[in-house]
């Protein structure tokens, strides 16, 4: 493994190289970035202590976006098999990634359940559904707009239960069904900052979580991103007001989350 310094601005790897490398972040801030219609959007920004493209040396697939040194940084440079080996010696760097592959396999194995529960739900008597209604719940957290922009199609907050809650784009012509049918379909633009399923509210162990749904942008939780770019797809929200954006640091999807 070497070290090396980059200056702000250098690129360390761009959308589309192959994955010969992993970066370990020594000091200084990374930032995420994909392309949009030919724009950079900033998904997000890896801070010191942080490994950076690791996913795509794990799964062996071109990197899927691009890393760019928000300021001088001193990064370590592993080989896959260096990268692996330190994976091996250090339980919580192995703990992380299993965490991260599991993750991806609950998704898969979600994706697999949800597709058929709707084959399903074609041939059920809507009636005889609509006979069994569950009795009124409690809220106990509340989904609401931030962004004014927003507002004109979340006009109210929204309480969310114990059940999973899906947030994500109404399709366009052509495009296939989601993995997730969304609670909430929210009208976009091309290019889209919000993916068909986005992200998802759930409530684990008495706590109310974010979770990204592999969306193509991210989601920025309290400031911290999350999705497939980062080291997490996770973050917990805390009692009080949560800030949540889909699709990247100036998406006008930004939403807030009030845990009571």
């Amino acid at each position: 493994m070497t070290r090396t310094h980059f200056a702000e601005g250098q690129i360390l790897f761009r959308e589309g190289d192959p994955p010969d490398c992993v970066f370990r972040l020594l000091s200084g801030a990374v930032d995420i970035l994909r392309e949009l219609d030919g724009d950079p959007i900033l998904l997000g920004t890896v801070g010191a202590g942080q490994f950076i493209g690791e996913m795509g040396v794990v799964e062996n697939q071109p990197r899927n976006a691009t890393a760019q040194a928000a300021n001088e940084v001193e990064v370590e440079i592993l080989t896959p098999t260096e990268f692996f080996d330190q994976i091996a010696h250090s339980p919580p760097a192995a703990r992380e990634l299993i965490r991260r592959l599991s993750q991806r396999l609950r998704e898969a194995d979600d994706r697999i359940v949800n597709d058929e529960q709707r084959s399903g739900r074609t041939h059920e008597n809507w009636e005889d559904a609509e006979s069994q209604l569950p009795a009124p719940l409690t809220y106990h957290a509340y989904l609401a707009a931030k962004d004014p922009w927003l507002q004109r199609q979340l006009h109210t907050p929204l309480g969310l239960d114990d059940r999973p809650f899906v947030v994500g784009r109404r399709p366009i012509a052509g495009e296939e069904l989601p993995p997730w049918q969304p609670d909430l379909l929210l009208d976009d633009t091309a290019p889209f900052r919000l993916s068909r399923n986005h992200f998802m509210v759930e409530k684990r162990d008495s706590c109310y979580h974010v979770r990204d749904l592999c969306s193509t942008l991210g989601t920025i939780v309290n400031g911290e991103p999350i999705g497939d770019h980062f080291r997490t797809d996770d973050a917990l929200l805390r009692a009080g007001e949560n800030e949540v954006i889909a699709g990247g640091v100036d998406s006008p999807f930004v939403f807030s989350i009030s845990v009571l």
